[in-house]
């Protein structure tokens, strides 16, 4: 089974196929702009850049890697310490094998900012299905979060469709975990606003075949409502809900579903402020400086705290 997120899906066997071909026509893999960490035996890609305090982390969505937030990065780089990374399986890092679902992700992030010095406090910062887990993550080690920013992302409000893969037929080998391959929903392509090196190394990175991280189809939503249930779970930290108008998602649109999504969204803080995007989507990669502004306001909110 898998989750059902805009993006095509294909057996196993096929995606590994295609990989291999498309592999074939690249000369060489791009060097990782960051770092490999070794935690528990696997090899995760963190890239840092910038100097101060608290540390921004930015998590991608689900078939995304850290080049997603090669816009904002560099800018909020000017003025505090930033790490990107990419997940399990995706891109640079290491697959974590079966039964890899948002819990295990939310403590593969913990232990690699740890295990590489990393220092908390955090602002965190989740794009879409990354808001899902920084909010995991936040709920778990809330003493070590300064803030959150949330891109698009409805943190288990809206529940995604789950499909199941249909059994394999006589002579294929046997179903696996899916593999999420992006087909964005934007009508212009986002991606090709990244700088040239970024867009190259992101071309690569969509040669490759890409678990899901979703094995198990009822834990990533599961996990997160236990860290979204209750008054104000996040407590008083600084959150910033970013919503794209140009987007097709539940959270996006001016109904009265996307109004309860959101209102249930800002009860997760009782410091919390909604912004919306002239954006599709992928709002980091159309609106960067958007982004941008509101991890200075959540950081500005928690200098403000200290003094206080």
């Amino acid at each position: 089974m898998s989750y059902h997120s805009g993006r095509r899906r294909c057996p196993l066997w096929a995606t590994i196929g295609l990989a291999v071909s498309m592999l074939a026509q690249t000369t060489s893999i791009p060097s990782p702009p960051g770092r490999i960490v070794n935690i528990d035996g696997r090899k995760l890609h963190l890239n840092c850049s910038g100097q101060g305090n608290p540390t921004v982390v930015l998590e991608a969505g689900l078939g995304d890697s850290s080049l997603v937030w090669s816009l904002v990065q560099p800018k909020l780089a000017t003025n505090t310490r930033v790490c990107s990374y990419d997940r399990s399986g995706t891109a640079w890092s290491h697959d974590a094998g079966p039964q890899h679902g948002l819990s295990k992700a939310a403590d593969d992030l913990d232990r690699l900012l740890t295990v590489s010095g990393e220092r908390p406090p955090y602002v965190l910062v989740g794009h879409s299905w990354g808001g899902w887990l920084i909010t995991v993550y936040a709920h778990r080690h809330l003493e070590k979060v300064a803030g959150i920013v949330l891109v698009d992302s409805s943190v288990g409000f809206d529940p995604p469709v789950i499909e199941k893969m249909p059994e394999t037929q006589g002579g294929g080998p046997p179903s696996g975990p899916m593999i999420m391959k992006k087909s964005s929903d934007e009508k212009d392509d986002p991606f090709k606003k990244l700088p040239a090196n970024s867009y190259q190394a992101y071309l690569w990175t969509e040669s490759l075949p890409r678990f899901d991280d979703v094995d198990d189809p009822d834990e990533p939503l599961a996990t997160v409502q236990a860290s979204t249930s209750g008054k104000f779970p996040l407590d008083s930290k600084p959150l910033v809900l970013i919503v794209a108008r140009n987007a097709d998602g539940a959270i996006d649109q001016d109904t009265e579903k996307g109004k309860a999504i959101r209102s249930e969204i800002l009860h997760l803080s009782r410091r919390a402020t909604l912004v919306y995007a002239d954006s599709g989507h992928h709002i980091q990669l159309e609106k960067p400086e958007l982004v941008v502004a509101a991890v200075r306001q959540v950081i500005g909110r928690t200098h403000l705290s200290k003094e206080n």
